[in-house]
């Protein structure tokens, strides 16, 4: 690209899932487009995310044999976001539904591999009218990041992230139980010693989805700058123009004629931001979101004034402390048999084998009557012995986590709840009525296992509830657990076209936004897996082509 250019069409601020589209739709118009990255790789959250896309009545869903219909999308995702607001209104609700689908195909148009996540079931399914066993959870193929030659160095890379799908997860964990495990481990491990033999560089997850984005990018010559933070939005007449950028030491200003897309991410990694809005108590240190998600691109849309909504909310996906400090979600170990969440008193207060989301608002809720941040697993010895428990293979637990304290271990129920500083009594209670519903296949609290993705999540080995175990061979074990996110969700209000809106309703001219950037289309609800991926890729769509042809829309 020209590195000395500075006037633009369009500026699209960060390169997370809803970039590249936006950019190539206005290169399909005849216009330029440049997206700029404050980070000095490529990718945003997305490339640290499962990679996964939930899109009602996508066209691989269809060639996998799913049947959807926009009817019962529209009542799937009514119930999960529940009443309409500003941020998740009528009109963007379908815009969504009708523009997700058209996403998906011109993208695969320009080259993206798309396939059907099969067994990742709608997370509510079962529970809300419209959810599919199925689901509407896409993800990208296995991607080899030699295929983009030297510019690979733009995407982080790891060659300790193994080359997995989203969808292969359940079964790899399951560490060969059943035989689609252990067609799933031998799967991996040949793309792993492709890797590791033939030069290979196989990814999948959020890699593999940024990796052929990227791939597609360069491909249409799409310029994108790397390194380059904004420090503010340029506004002229009333109308944003551009933005200034900090590049090569320096300040510059870069216009930009039909307007500017925020897609930066939302403000995870900001211990102020974090204290003012989010759900209490809450610290940055318990996210997993990218570096750069540090919110300074809300707040420069704010003083504008941009009329924000669910700043309280996050991506939330329960996990542990390691004894390192770092966080480490979890979906898997808390869903299997064997396994309950309590609280600070020794009582379940949440469905452990429902959406992470709704685990996170059920931690929050909790904690408002009883502590329960940081609550606890609770397992006993056939969990351990069955199933991996982070990055622990089955039965082979560090030394160090016993140690550091950051897993309990004892003989009796009590021992344990005594380490924990749980009382003893209430917890021995609260195991033994999970035990009943265990041995009668049927949560009579949460109704944990009841819908298909509880069942994708259990092991399908266990009778007769996949997702339910008892709690009853020692040793037994704990670990606390803790409200960690993959990203905020709450943000910017936008329409149906994404552009920002003030608090009286009317937009901001020239500015657009999406993905984390914004009040979620979902509100406080993750209909799937991928809601959030799917919302930064289609509102970049559309927030694109009413840039390119705002007189048509």
């Amino acid at each position: 690209m020209d590195q000395d250019r500075t006037d633009y069409d369009f500026i699209i601020i960060g390169s997370g899932a809803g970039s590249v589209i936006a950019s190539l739709v206005l290169k399909d118009a005849g216009k330029t487009a440049l997206i700029i990255e404050k980070e000095a790789t490529f990718g945003g959250s997305t490339a640290l995310s499962g990679g996964v896309v939930w899109v009602p009545c996508n066209a691989p869903g269809r060639e996998a044999g799913v049947r959807d219909r926009p009817d019962l999308a529209r009542d799937y995702l009514d119930a999960c976001a529940g009443p309409l607001t500003k941020g998740s209104s009528r009109a963007r609700r379908d815009a969504f539904l009708d523009q997700a689908p058209a996403a998906i195909d011109y993208l695969r148009a320009k080259g993206m591999k798309l396939v059907h996540a099969e067994g990742y079931a709608d997370y509510h399914e079962g529970e809300y009218p419209g959810g599919l066993p199925r689901g509407r959870a896409i993800v990208p193929a296995i991607f080899d990041m030699n295929d983009l030659g030297e510019a690979a160095s733009m995407i982080g890379w790891s060659p300790a992230v193994p080359p997995v799908m989203t969808h292969e997860a359940g079964k790899l964990t399951l560490y060969g139980r059943t035989l689609a495990s252990k067609k799933t481990l031998a799967t991996v491990g040949l793309r792993m010693m492709q890797n590791r033999l033939r030069g290979k560089r196989l990814v999948g997850i959020g890699l593999s989805l940024q990796g052929r984005l990227l791939q597609i990018a360069l491909r249409n010559d799409l310029p994108i700058l790397l390194d380059t933070p904004v420090t503010d939005l340029l506004v002229e007449d009333g109308a944003v123009t551009g933005v200034t950028v900090m590049r090569n030491g320096r300040k510059t200003v870069l216009r930009a004629r039909s307007g500017v897309l925020i897609n930066a991410g939302g403000f995870a990694r900001n211990a102020q931001m974090r204290a003012q809005h989010l759900r209490q108590p809450s610290d940055p240190r318990w996210t997993v979101s990218n570096a750069g998600d540090t919110g300074e691109m809300q707040q420069a849309a704010m003083a504008l004034g941009a009329d924000v909504e669910n700043m309280d909310l996050c991506w939330w996906v329960p996990g542990t402390l390691l004894p390192d400090g770092s966080p480490n979600v979890s979906v898997f170990e808390h869903a299997r048999p064997h396994a309950i969440l309590v609280d600070q008193q020794g009582r379940r207060f949440t469905n452990e084998a429902t959406s992470y989301v709704r685990q996170g608002l059920d931690f929050y809720a909790r904690h408002q009557a009883e502590p329960a941040i940081p609550a606890w697993i609770i397992i006993d010895a056939r969990h351990r012995k069955r199933y991996m428990f982070g990055q622990a293979m089955p039965g082979k637990t560090p030394e160090t986590w016993f140690e550091s304290g950051y897993m309990k271990r004892a003989n009796t129920i009590g021992a344990l709840a005594e380490q924990c500083g749980i009382p003893a009594d209430a917890l021995r209670a609260e195991i033994d009525r999970f035990n009943g519903f265990a041995r009668n296949g049927r949560d009579e609290d949460f109704h944990r296992g009841e819908g298909a993705y509880a069942r994708y999540l259990g092991d399908p080995t266990h009778r007769p509830n996949p997702s339910l175990g008892t709690i009853e061979q020692a040793p037994f074990y704990a670990v606390a657990y803790y409200p960690c996110d993959v990203g905020t969700c709450g943000g910017l209000v936008t329409d149906e076209h994404a552009r920002v809106l003030r608090q009286d309703g009317t937009p901001i001219a020239g500015l657009y936004a999406c993905g984390n950037s914004t009040a979620c289309v979902c509100g406080p609800s993750y209909p799937g897996a991928g809601a959030s991926i799917s919302a930064s890729l289609t509102f970049g769509f559309v927030a694109a082509r009413h840039a390119a042809r705002p007189n048509d829309c």
